[in-house]
């Protein structure tokens, strides 16, 4: 008989969006890898179904939601579905990016149904190989990488008689892992006692916006409560649109020697522009929080699993704008380090905290922005592949609870790519070119005078 298994917290965060917005496009995850090389696509086919038998969250199914209102996840034994060849080859590179970003907005509707989908593709310019799409429940980013590599390792060992690669971790042997870690009750109280600590220290949250102001306002007179620090969340016009700014691999290289020589992780590094960018917009606020994708992924079992780990929590500081540089980016690399102690928390207890101490508005935010950086550059390794060159991109899912999302990405070159999926209900493109100008603008001027106080750099750029 078919074990079922309760979601994850990450799993759950997904699953809450698709509950509340009544739409699948919350939660996809959508990838082309190709390569400018002929490709057996009978080969890569077998490649593909077998790695449907060796990577587990390929094959998961969720049950109906039951009376209470949870869903339960199982895997089936095999999956026998057609890999359909597309030929796009006939069109440029911009056309059959824009017919694969339609495929990218297909919505898994159902119960106990494939949540997964792959196809062969033949792109314009010698680009040849794969299109996946998946429910965002199923993996994350480093997943999808993980896979990638994995089947072309396949490849290479069917074609060129390579060495076999190495089995994957089971999905089902680490979801129970997981799951045991989660339900340890001193574990989670731990957990809920740091959380509380936080807001025991700093009382409720304040909202900002990377438009200022204005938009708490507007949600204070909605509300008639000139005292709300919550603003409100849209929740009709989901659409998102894409931005995305490549910064080049030379003043890619500073931030990472500047991170390197200071001991700073370059998500923090990101957070603390993030933070400084929302601080300067709203008046020098010290108060800020941005919401930080994890990807609690530190063990080969977590690597090499699947499924999705990554899961937000709230990275929130209050620094006074008379704080060095250098000195605020310790306070935001120590809020972190705090928060990953405590990442298997499920993060909805958090907000029914806050919402328990301070009797927030349904339907408000303390947050605008959300920020995840990926560490894995697309890149494959494999010796036979590595100097060929690729085409590889994300795809918008077309919805979005979030009103701005920043995905920092590596470039094949060394670069970074800044990729912003921001709403058009409330945001232009005009905005997020602000964002992007001012954040490099911060993030150069503490990076080249890291004694300067964020106060002093808010004013100068």
């Amino acid at each position: 008989m078919t074990k079922k298994y309760p979601l994850t917290a990450a799993q759950n965060m997904h699953y809450r969006w698709i509950k509340e917005y009544g739409t699948q496009q919350v939660s996809g995850l959508s990838f082309i890898a190709s390569l400018k090389v002929e490709i057996d696509f009978d080969l890569l086919r077998k490649c593909i179904r077998l790695e449907m038998e060796r990577y587990g969250c390929m094959r998961i199914r969720f049950t109906k939601a039951d009376k209470n209102g949870d869903v339960k996840q199982y895997l089936i034994e095999k999956d026998d579905r057609d890999i359909p060849l597309r030929d796009l080859s006939d069109l440029t590179m911009e056309e059959a990016d824009a017919v694969m970003q339609e495929w990218a907005y297909k919505t898994f509707d159902g119960d106990d149904i494939p949540m997964c989908e792959v196809f062969l593709t033949k792109l314009p310019e010698g680009y040849n190989g794969f299109f996946v799409h998946m429910d965002h429940r199923l993996i994350d980013s480093c997943g999808i990488f993980v896979m990638t590599g994995d089947i072309m390792a396949l490849y290479t060992h069917y074609k060129f008689g390579t060495e076999f690669p190495a089995d994957l971790v089971d999905y089902e042997e680490a979801l129970q892992r997981d799951l045991t870690k989660a339900s340890n009750e001193k574990r989670v109280e731990r957990a809920k006692q740091f959380w509380g600590s936080m807001l025991d220290k700093w009382g409720e949250p304040l909202y900002s916006d990377i438009q200022g102001g204005a938009v708490l306002e507007k949600a204070r007179k909605k509300h008639k409560n000139p005292n709300l620090r919550a603003a409100d969340i849209e929740r009709k016009q989901l659409f998102v649109a894409v931005k995305d700014y490549k910064l080049d691999a030379n003043p890619t290289k500073e931030l990472f020697d500047f991170c390197e020589g200071h001991n700073l992780t370059i998500t923090n590094l990101l957070l603390l522009g993030l933070r400084t960018y929302l601080s300067k917009q709203n008046g020098g606020q010290e108060d800020i929080t941005v919401e930080n994708f994890i990807a609690r992924r530190l063990s080969r079992n977590d690597w090499m699993s699947g499924g999705s780990r990554t899961i937000m929590f709230p990275c929130r500081t209050v620094i006074s704008g008379d704080t060095k540089f250098t000195a605020a980016a310790d306070e935001v690399q120590n809020m972190q380090n705090k928060v990953y102690m405590f990442n298997s928390y499920d993060p909805e207890l958090i907000k029914k905290e806050i919402k328990k101490r301070y009797h927030t508005p349904a339907h408000t935010t303390y947050e605008s922005c959300f920020l995840t950086y990926q560490p894995m550059p697309v890149k494959l390794n494999n010796p036979l592949l590595k100097d060929i060159p690729m085409h590889t991109k994300w795809f918008a899912n077309g919805a979005a609870t979030k009103k701005l999302y920043l995905t920092v990405s590596h470039t094949e070159d060394g670069g970074l790519n800044f990729s912003y999926h921001y709403q058009t209900a409330d945001l232009t493109e005009k905005d997020v070119e602000l964002l992007n100008y001012y954040l490099m603008r911060i993030l150069f001027k503490g990076v080249e005078h890291p004694d300067m106080s964020v106060g002093e750099i808010m004013a100068a750029v």
